[in-house]
This record gives C-alpha cells, structure tokens and sequence, in this order.
C-alpha cells in the first residue's frame, strides 16, 4: 500500500510569475529582431507588481526595471487595476506655487532721528533683514 501512495505525483501549482515568465520566453524565442514587447505582454507584466514587487518581476521576466516602473506608475495615476481607493498615505504638496503674497513694513527710528523703513513682499528676499537693522541700530553708536 505505500509503494502505491508514494507513486502518486500531485499536479504542481504554476504560480502567475511563472505563467507570464513563459510567455514572454515564447514571444522572445518567435520574436522578429529586437521587435517591440507586446502591449499585453506589458500589461501581464504590470498586473503581477500587485503581489511583487517591481524588482522580482523585472528580474524575472528580464524588463528594464525603469520602464516597467514608469507602467506601473502610470497605470496607478490613471487607477487602472489597482483598487478603487485611493492611496491616502501620501500627501504632494506642490511647493512649486507661492500660496499668498505676504507683505511686512518695518519702521524704525533711532533716538538720533534717523529712521528706517524696510518693505517686504513676497517670501524670497536676497537679504537678512536682522542684519539691516542690527546695522541701523550700530550707525549711531
């Protein structure tokens, strides 16, 4: 009775990398000369980045690593097969765009007489205003 149990071989289970890994050897090995990789060939490969990462698969499937993250990427912004929420652990604050203009008057005057005005707008200044009026406070010393 063993003899009989150890001769029975079980159907092994071909994981989905492995599926697409086979693909694209077929189409490479029927491929014209450097001819373009299929668009479903592309998409496989991006559908299997939901359970691996972008590394494991390129590896695999032998893609440049760069253009199937840029696919995977893009197909994330257009939602296309990852979920229908929406990824809330990050925010993109585009810091490129001022916010509001600010505007600051300082006036000062030292018990000389001698006054000082200085006007900002905006936020970027190619001065230290600290600076100025350390010095308007030193000039009368």
């Amino acid at each position: 009775m063993r003899d009989a149990v150890a001769n029975i071989t079980l159907p092994t289970v071909i994981s989905p990398l492995e599926v697409v890994r086979h693909q694209f050897e077929a189409w490479r090995k029927r491929r014209p000369c450097q001819g373009r990789i299929p668009e479903a060939l592309w998409q496989a490969a991006v559908g299997l980045c939901k359970e691996h990462s972008i590394c494991e698969v390129s590896r695999a499937l032998r893609l440049n690593y760069s253009g199937l993250k840029d696919r995977v990427l893009r197909t994330r912004d257009i939602g296309l097969g990852f979920g229908d929420r929406p990824d809330h652990g990050f925010v993109k604050l585009d810091l490129a765009a001022p916010m509001t203009l600010s505007e600051c008057l300082v006036e000062m005057e030292a018990p000389s007489g001698a006054k000082m005005r200085m006007s900002f707008r905006g936020t970027r200044r190619d001065f230290d205003p600290v600076e100025l009026s350390q010095v308007f406070w030193r000039q009368g010393r």
